[in-house]
Parts: C-alpha cells; structure tokens; sequence
C-alpha cells in the first residue's frame, strides 16, 4: 500500500472569518498587474544574457515594483479591514485550511467562481490577513442545527506574504497539536 504525501500543510481550526464579493474594478486591477508582470518577465526573458548593470537595473525596478505592490495591498487591505468590521464583522468559525486554500461555514451562500476577499485572523501570528481567493464550491450545509452553507475556496497567486504568516499559523496549530497529543500519552 502506498502513503500518499502532502505538499501542504493543513489543518482544521476555528477562526474569526468574513468575507465579501471583490468589486469588478479590484479584481481588473489584479488581472493587469499579473498581466503586466507577466509581460515585463518575458521581455526579460528575451534580454538574456544581460550585463550586470542591466541585471542591476532590472533587480532595482523590479524590487520598486515589489515595495509599491505591497504598499498598495497594505493600504487596500487596512481599509477593507475597516470597512468589513463594519459592514460585515468577522465570526468565529470551523474552517479546514491549507496553504492553497480555505474551506469555511458561512451563514449567506457564495456564489461558484466569483472572485472572493477574505479576512482571517490568526492569534497564533497576531494578525489579521486579506487574502484573494475564487470560490470553488458552495454547498448547503448537513447540519440542521446550523443553517447555512459550506464554501470552499481557492487562493489566489501572488499573495506570498499572506500565504507565510498562513503557513505560520498552521505549523503552530500543528505544534500546538502534537504536543497535546505527546502530554496525552505520557500520561496514558
């Protein structure tokens, strides 16, 4: 029999969770960003080989690009945030998270497809995290007791800050987890 290996981490946790439809205008951001990236990589590409000052030059541009990016995701994400404790505050929730995704109890239905901003907050890490992601499945929940609806999700790419402070969390879930588990059977 063979053991099936994981290139994820995952866990299963309760977290405070909401999440909102992203606007047509921020998702077509988005897409021309990582159009654009992708253009500006194969142009790159077709440079090759390059001296070292133009490999310095791309190194100082792109590096500009990468700190603009991030303060614009900074400055997004923080009035998100704001709004989305008043629109829509966050509730504690079961979710099952890995680095590639997130699936989560929600009270509305998500529509299949839609592009999705969630915010988590992780107590392990002390931060709350705006991560993209596109909705993968939405299904009504098995639970009578709890109404509502099971949705699955996708991260989107290019969130590789986001997805490190994720990873961080999990792996002290993880932590957390096995040494309650080694204190159990210590003491079996």
């Amino acid at each position: 029999m063979s053991k099936k290996t994981r290139d994820f981490y995952h866990i299963q946790d309760r977290l405070p969770i909401a999440w909102r439809y992203l606007s047509a205008n921020a998702l077509s951001h988005t897409a021309e960003i990582s159009a654009l990236s992708a253009s500006i990589e194969e142009q790159w590409q077709e440079l090759q080989p390059a001296s070292s000052e133009i490999r310095d030059f791309y190194s100082l541009i792109n590096r500009k690009i990468e700190v603009l990016e991030s303060a614009l995701r900074e400055l997004t994400s923080t009035e998100d945030v704001n709004e989305q404790q008043i629109n829509n505050p966050q509730k504690l929730v079961e979710v099952s998270l890995s680095s590639s995704g997130l699936g989560f109890f929600s009270e509305r239905v998500a529509e299949e497809d839609e592009h999705i901003q969630i915010t988590l907050f992780f107590d392990t890490v002390g931060t709350n995290l705006c991560m993209l992601a596109t909705v993968l499945e939405s299904r009504l929940s098995a639970d009578s007791e709890n109404p509502g609806y099971w949705v699955r999700v996708r991260f989107a790419r290019e969130q590789d800050e986001e997805i490190d402070q994720l990873l961080a969390h999990v792996t002290q879930r993880q932590i957390e987890r096995l040494s309650r588990s080694q204190v159990q059977n210590g003491t079996n």
